[in-house]
């Protein structure tokens, strides 16, 4: 059975149809709710209808068939929102009773635990119920936390995809907004946020914390730093955690710290020396340690690579495997990693065991921060660049003697230079001669007035002499 809400419905009409609802929905043969709402609205008593509206929430997840689940829950928000009212007050009841809504129909809540099997209204249902009571409740309410934790734990028990990149994208603004939220309880949340993203995307998953951390309004307990940085670490691929160096001893952890440190410069002679120290660590469980061995050990090459001060761009596997201590199986496919993930350019070659290095990324992880390095793969560049424009110009002066006598057109830079001035010369010219032009006119037109005025005083001066007379 389908309804169809009018939002402008008033609170009369609208508590009417939910007991209608109510009555059928649960088979009250003596219609048990319409008229007790009926006489609750004709008496006024707006603090027995919150009463009653509290007591129905259980009946929704238990009792409402999957068609007609939606729109009564809808119903009930329209309700709780008009009759909660404007204040402090109103708030709080709505706040009250949209999170006690939320308790009754979150499948995973203690109050549905013993019809969490049996559940016959569709997950995808119940997150956009779970959804409308998030939107409904106010941005600063704690309330909040709760919903959006209730949505996540749908979303990653049911392995809903598709669902919590948006959550992610929008987890810093609707979280900010919170207050008097417990801080555990926002870690948790947004623990939970990142491991269900991170299977599903790692790299947009760990971008996501990243613009947690970085924005600094959502504070992250040591355990969801901890997690953080052991999806990094067990990563197959190597990231730059240097920027976070600061939050490192916020894991609480001494040798959690240490072992994010040694990742940083990528220092895998000291690992290997601490390593039974990780592996008996309390965070040991969360770390894949077979991928932190490659990443330590490319990260050893990396850094190997990069500090060579040999004359010489080829460097054999077998005097890597020798200088680092790393089985001569493995560097071939740490340089393939390295090639792969953009921290290197080179070519191997099979054949003779070696790898002909072209350049290398100088802000990559474990040399970004290393500022004794020298680019000289860069700087290399920028010489053979000079060292060509310089031959370049002395082949064309070189041109300009062998031709010596003879016409020679100068380059079309030069041409159009000397065009340029030469047109800039004509129209200063121009603009002069105009002056010119103009200042003469002015000056005839003055001549002539002033003739004019002396014509006119002599003709009067006679006109004088002619009355006297």
């Amino acid at each position: 059975m389908a309804f169809t809400i009018v939002i402008d419905n008033d609170l009369h009409f609208s508590l009417l149809e939910l007991a209608a609802i109510l009555d059928l929905e649960l088979k009250s043969q003596d219609h048990h709710y319409k008229p007790l709402f009926q006489k609750l609205l004709d008496e006024n008593k707006t603090a027995e209808i919150v009463q009653q509206l509290a007591e129905v929430q259980k009946y929704f997840l238990r009792s409402f068939s999957k068609k007609s689940f939606e729109p009564s829950v809808n119903l009930y928000i329209h309700i709780v929102n008009l009759v909660a009212g404007e204040g402090s007050a109103g708030r709080a009841t709505q706040i009250e009773l949209l999170s006690g809504l939320r308790a009754h129909i979150d499948p995973h809540s203690p109050e549905n635990a013993d019809v969490l099997s049996s559940l016959e209204v569709p997950v995808d249902v119940i997150l956009v119920c779970l959804t409308n009571i998030f939107n409904s409740l106010p941005v600063s309410s704690a309330a909040r936390v709760d919903a959006l934790a209730a949505i996540v734990a749908i979303v990653v028990s049911k392995n809903v995809s598709g669902t919590i990149g948006n959550i992610a994208k929008h987890t810093v603004e609707w979280l900010s907004s919170v207050e008097g939220a417990d801080a555990a309880k926002v870690s948790g949340l947004v623990t939970a946020i990142f491991n269900q993203y991170a299977a599903e995307d790692e790299q947009n998953a760990i971008r996501f914390l990243q613009g947690v951390i970085a924005s600094n309004k959502i504070p992250l307990d040591s355990a969801a730093l901890v997690n953080f940085f052991a999806n990094l670490l067990s990563s197959t691929d190597i990231y730059d955690i240097s920027k976070y160096e600061n939050a490192f001893d916020s894991t609480s952890d001494a040798s959690f710290s240490k072992l994010l440190k040694l990742y940083v410069t990528g220092d895998n002679k000291s690992y290997s020396a601490a390593k039974q120290e990780f592996l008996s660590a309390s965070f040991a469980s969360q770390i894949n340690f077979a991928n932190l061995d490659s990443n330590f050990q490319s990260l050893a090459i990396l850094n190997y690579l990069a500090s060579s001060v040999s004359d010489s761009n080829t460097f054999s596997y077998n005097t890597i495997a020798q200088d680092l201590g790393i089985s001569i199986d493995d560097v071939e496919l740490k340089l393939i990693t390295l090639i792969s993930q953009g921290l290197i350019a080179a070519k191997l070659s099979q054949s003779t065991g070696s790898v002909v290095l072209n350049s290398i990324n100088y802000s990559a992880p474990s040399l970004s921060t290393k500022t004794e390095l020298v680019n000289w793969n860069e700087i290399d560049t920028l010489l053979g660049s000079w060292s060509e424009n310089v031959a370049n110009l002395q082949s064309i002066v070189q041109t300009l003697i062998v031709k010596r006598g003879k016409r020679v057109n100068a380059p079309p830079v030069i041409m159009s230079f000397h065009q340029q001035k030469l047109e800039a010369k004509e129209a200063r010219e121009k603009k002069a001669q105009q002056a010119n032009n103009s200042e003469a006119s002015t000056a005839t037109t003055d001549t002539a007035e002033t003739v004019a005025s002396f014509d006119g005083a002599e003709t009067e001066a006679e006109a004088e002499k002619v009355e006297a007379a």
